[in-house]
């Protein structure tokens, strides 16, 4: 047999994956047999091998419970920093995706009926050693061959798993159908008597096998923080993943599987991937120079949160319980004193990306710029949250003990707040702060006297609106009462 294919020259086929052509049908099976009386069988699937992005893949069907045999799920958990999602090839489990995949081939496939699923998309490179077998794809081409898809054979090896790219949630509830003792062995046989198709990528690398995964989210949702760290193809996400992964602190307290910006209050992460990449946006968006790279614009961040963790509070306290095991200092302690800690949000990353872009524009030393941020209160109350008292009243109250630096980023409802993390107010926070610690430049004075009339003519509206709402509430009681 050849292995010779002129569509392939350039294509990069990871060394555990021996790749044969025949134009010679008989051949082709004669050399199956030779395998499977060698013992060396393993799995063998028809379909058709192709290049797509400048990679060999292979299309084929299995049987449900094939598919289930020949693979395999590695997953990161909830809360990983990007080193550890990284290391692995999955997300982690969404329950509430979870359990509607499950559901629905509970109510569809275990009994019968119609059902479609997505192909799973597989691959067969990343993570396999010396000692790992070699997967044979027979080709039916011949040398002279000028296309780039074939139909052909996968051998694989006994005892080899494909490693699951995209379809893990599908494959984790097919799985524990399949071994549940509450399904009952008719909806499992139901449920087996089905095929799904597949698609196997050739290559050896992790990374490329996120990008596979990112690239089939781009038609489904996928967390915004798995995107920044998986799709690296996206410049900014590369400068975002490279920065969290040069800097240990970073690496520790960034939220690689977030869907928000924010996290939970008690999260023991600090910030979200999402976060980080609004971060590394707003520095080349209003980078003054748009002449420069983005990696230029950029340059230096790595120092620029070093020097933050060495000036302020809360960041020195979480780089010690970083490294003390021991330590009974928490994130969520620290974000939630006196009302919550906005330098721990995602609004304090905003912050760091202004005072990030000032030293740049201004020439001024990140360890300067860090020692007066310290100097900030980032508290958003003057109290403790539970000090608020509940009722008619609270929103008047929360406005009352608002440090005025953070007022206008509160947003009330009935019996709680939150920080806004938009980029407006972003900009008016960070306006009041260069007035506070003497940073203006040029027409920063006059900017600065219009944010804090804007946040008083604000502040005055939801606190009048605040007081109606009270009124209206206290009379519709009334008129209960009587």
């Amino acid at each position: 047999m050849s292995n010779v294919v002129p569509a392939l020259a350039d294509i990069n086929v990871p060394p555990h994956v021996k790749v044969q052509t025949t134009d010679n049908f008989e051949a082709l099976m004669s050399e199956v047999g030779r395998r499977s009386m060698m013992g060396l069988s393993g799995e063998v699937f028809f379909g058709t091998a192709f290049v797509q992005g400048s990679r060999l893949q292979f299309t084929t069907a299995m049987p449900i419970q094939k598919m289930v045999e020949v693979s395999k799920t590695d997953r990161s958990k909830k809360k990983d920093n990007v080193k550890v999602v990284t290391e692995h090839s999955n997300r982690p489990q969404e329950p509430a995706h979870a359990k509607q995949v499950r559901t629905y081939l509970l109510n569809t496939a275990c009994i019968g009926d119609k059902f479609i699923l997505p192909a799973f998309t597989f691959n067969y490179g990343v993570g396999l050693d010396d000692e790992s077998p070699n997967a044979t794809l027979i080709l039916f081409a011949n040398n002279a061959d000028g296309t780039n898809a074939w139909p052909g054979i996968l051998l694989l090896p006994q005892g080899a798993k494909l490693d699951t790219t995209d379809g893990a949630h599908r494959r984790a509830q097919i799985d524990e159908i399949l071994t549940s003792g509450k399904v009952s062995e008719d909806q499992k046989e139901a449920l087996k008597r089905n095929a799904v198709d597949v698609k196997i990528v050739f290559e050896d690398s992790r990374s490329d096998s996120h990008q596979d995964f990112a690239d089939c989210g781009k038609a489904k949702a996928i967390p915004k923080s798995l995107v920044t760290t998986f799709d690296v193809r996206d410049a900014r996400n590369e400068l975002s993943r490279n920065l969290v992964i040069g800097n240990p602190f970073l690496s520790a307290y960034v939220d690689a599987t977030a869907s928000n910006v924010n996290l939970s209050s008690k999260s023991r992460m600090i910030w979200s991937m999402s976060a980080v990449r609004m971060f590394v946006a707003h520095i080349v968006e209003h980078h003054p120079d748009s002449d420069l790279s983005e990696n230029k614009k950029t340059e230096g961040a790595n120092d620029f949160f070093t020097a933050l963790v060495r000036h302020l509070p809360q960041l020195c306290e979480l780089e010690r319980a970083r490294k003390d095991r021991e330590s009974e200092v928490t994130t969520g302690s620290l974000r939630d004193l006196r009302g919550g800690d906005v330098a721990l949000r995602g609004m304090g990353m905003a912050m760091f990306a202004r005072a990030f872009l000032h030293c740049k524009m201004q020439d001024v030393d990140f360890g300067v710029m860090a020692s007066k941020l310290a100097t900030v209160n980032w508290n958003l109350l003057d109290c403790e949250r539970g000090d608020l008292p509940f009722g008619p009243t609270y929103a008047t109250e929360v406005f009352k003990h608002a440090e005025p630096l953070w007022r206008h980023l509160l947003v009330i409802g009935e019996g709680r707040y939150r920080i806004s993390s938009s980029s407006v107010d972003a900009d008016e926070a960070w306006l009041k702060i260069c007035a506070q610690l003497s940073l203006e430049a040029d027409d920063t004075a006059h900017r600065v006297a219009e944010a804090e009339a804007t946040a008083d003519r604000k502040a005055k509206a939801r606190q009048a609106k605040a007081e109606i709402d009270d009124f209206l509430r206290d009379a519709l009681q009334d008129v209960k009462v009587a």
